[in-house]
């Protein structure tokens, strides 16, 4: 059976954060990054209730948004550095009250805004504002199974529905978007079926997840985990597809250390300093593995300035060169055989699907 959308109440939420779980440390310039997009999670809030969520109860619960003026903050920080797009995510994006406006601060600063949306009516609603729909340079819309039926079950009624609904007001729009899918057991029979269907969509790209147990996922859906082996089976499907379209993009986590092209055991976003995601209560994570942990962010937003935080955080746990990801050791299981688990990679490293030479 898949995992239900569902709203988990029988156990007790992380208690919020204080000044004496964070103790800000040294305050790092943009151009201390080799990142060229940064994510802000505007708000906790959402329309939906997806089991296999990587995001906590409690960040739901909290029901908390980023102000506007923390954008601005964010958006200034930049100058001066690599970053040339800002991502916007949630919960549901478009859920917070100046998401309109928020694009357009970003946008006059000559940043790129992208957009993750489980297609709401609320993003659509937005999209309908010539202005904000003209300054959306990418959108894109979660989307895991090709099956109404079974995404609804999922991610919730209409769940489906709104994703199709907001692709066909994109391609109206003329607007780049991309899928993004997250491949749990339920989805393993569409893994084909997926790529075709969101090539035919006209989608420039498919974004391939490993489904991470870790926050709802954790609680609601661990038999929705997908083992090394039946990874190993969707990578297989993944490096042998060819697309009929030129320009469609198939971009797949690696997940495990397989044999695979692209492979990097060494490759770390934390310790590389190539990936920020800035939450609505201040933390920020180079590891989206660890976003439902808020005391072991890496840094903290405040004063308008990015500080190091001064505790155990994902930092101080990648702060020496490690073979494959210490995020994930816990997180992974046994592989069907019984055998001991392949090596866990960074989740930012990508099959290489160029051709080979």
């Amino acid at each position: 059976m898949p995992a239900q959308a569902t709203r988990s109440t029988d156990h007790p939420l992380v208690p919020p954060l204080t000044a004496e779980v964070f103790k800000l440390g040294q305050a790092l310039p943009a151009s201390a990054f080799a990142a060229t997009s940064i994510d802000l999670y505007l708000t906790s809030a959402c329309n939906r209730q997806c089991s296999y969520c990587f995001l906590s109860e409690s960040f739901f619960a909290n029901r908390q948004h980023m102000s506007i003026g923390t954008v601005a903050e964010i958006v200034r920080w930049t100058a001066e550095s690599t970053i040339e797009e800002i991502t916007l995510l949630g919960g549901e994006p478009a859920m917070h009250p100046d998401f309109v406006a928020i694009v357009a601060l970003i946008k006059a600063a000559g940043l790129a805004v992208r957009t993750v949306t489980n297609g709401s009516s609320k993003f659509r609603a937005a999209m309908t504002h010539g202005p904000t729909s003209a300054a959306m340079d990418r959108v894109a819309v979660s989307l895991d199974v090709p099956n109404p039926e079974l995404f609804d079950q999922l991610r919730g009624r209409g769940a489906f529905k709104d994703a199709m609904r907001t692709i066909e007001l994109l391609a109206l729009a003329r607007k780049q978007f991309d899928i993004n899918f997250t491949v749990v057991k339920s989805a393993l029979p569409y893994v084909r079926q997926m790529l075709r269907f969101a090539e035919d969509l006209g989608a420039r790209r498919i974004n391939m997840h490993w489904f991470s147990p870790v926050g709802r996922g954790k609680l609601n859906a661990q038999h929705e985990t997908v083992s090394s082996d039946e990874w190993r089976e969707v990578l297989d499907v993944v490096a042998g597809y060819s697309p009929s379209r030129g320009d469609f993009i198939v971009d797949c986590e690696l997940g495990y250390e397989l044999g695979y092209r692209g492979e990097d055991r060494k490759m770390c976003a934390v310790r590389d300093r190539t990936n920020l995601q800035f939450m609505p209560d201040g933390s920020v994570f180079s590891c989206g593995m660890l976003v439902e942990r808020p005391d072991l962010a890496g840094y903290m937003w405040r004063g308008g300035g990015l500080h190091l935080r001064q505790a155990e955080s994902e930092v101080t746990r990648t702060a020496t060169p490690c073979g494959g990801c210490p995020m994930r050791v816990k997180v992974a299981a046994v592989s069907n055989d019984g055998a001991p688990e392949p090596l866990p990679l960074c989740i930012y490293n990508r099959l290489d699907r160029s051709p080979a030479h």
